[in-house]
């Protein structure tokens, strides 16, 4: 039996404000907060929040 493939998911952000950090990889998913947006924290360590809709999976 090979391997499974490995569900990977990527930051789009539809803010200015976190631009920098487009398409960069997420490496854990914290809390959802009661706007409905979840912490993430990316691969290089840093967290941010931000809408589901802005997390893509690959």
């Amino acid at each position: 039996m090979g391997k499974l493939p490995e569900l990977k998911w990527v930051l789009r952000p539809s803010r200015a404000d976190l631009a920098e950090h487009d398409g960069k990889e997420i490496y854990a998913f914290g809390d959802t907060d009661a706007a409905g947006r979840v912490e993430v924290t990316l691969t290089d360590g840093t967290r941010v929040r931000v809408r589901r809709t802005e997390l893509i999976p690959c």
